[in-house]
């Protein structure tokens, strides 16, 4: 303890993910808040939301509201960590970019402190209380390189889960904000179905085997 307060010894790993659990809840939750406004408001900030890469405020819109929601979920269960977060940096650099105001660097500040946060979420990972832990650990049958796949029956219920957000994109029983959700649920449930948790993981974990146990 006297080594830890006093001399600058390395964090356990267990207090590490202590750290990486806190700021994962805290900035996601505090995020939540404005991913939400824009779902409630998307109609109107539709036609007024910056749009800083040329591709129509709209879809800005949907990109920046992407990201902060669903992108706060995934740090919150800890899913896809690495992801979500490189994710909110490029989200928050662009929003420190096109902060404007006459107080100088206090109106970049808050976009300056979510964005010191998500590169320390990125760097630490999401740790031990994590959905990705669960995935990848001994603990549950990983060990730590390997990737269980998984069954043709899991393969085939996500693959009709999918079809089924498209189809209810395509009778136009969605509308709205609901369209983008659904696309945004039938991504992984596409590329899961076709190549397993594996080839997900083969991305964003270098390395990563596959296991058909």
């Amino acid at each position: 303890m006297k080594d830890f307060w006093f001399w600058g010894a390395p964090a356990k790993e267990n207090q590490q993910s202590l750290v990486s659990l806190f700021l994962r809840l805290f900035i996601s939750i505090a995020m939540l808040t404005h991913g939400l406004m824009k779902v409630e408001n998307f109609a109107h900030l539709s036609t007024v939301f910056p749009d800083p890469l040329g591709i129509g405020s709209e879809a800005s819109l949907a990109l920046a509201t992407f990201a902060e929601v669903g992108c706060s979920i995934l740090l919150i269960i800890g899913l896809f960590t690495r992801f979500a977060g490189l994710t909110l940096i490029i989200n928050m650099t662009v929003a420190s970019m096109l902060a404007s105001g006459d107080k100088g660097f206090s109106s970049h500040e808050l976009p300056a402190i979510y964005l010191a946060i998500y590169v320390a979420i990125t760097v630490l990972g999401a740790g031990r209380y994590s959905l990705d832990w669960v995935l990848l650990t001994r603990k549950h049958n990983f060990t730590g390189k390997e990737c269980i796949n998984m069954t043709p029956a899991d393969r085939m219920v996500r693959l009709l889960l999918g079809l089924l957000c498209w189809f209810l994109i395509y009778m136009n029983v969605v509308t709205g904000t609901w369209v983008f959700v659904l696309l945004i649920i039938s991504i992984p449930l596409f590329v899961t179905s076709f190549w397993g948790y594996c080839g997900l993981y083969s991305i964003l974990f270098k390395g990563s085997q596959c296991s058909n146990k």
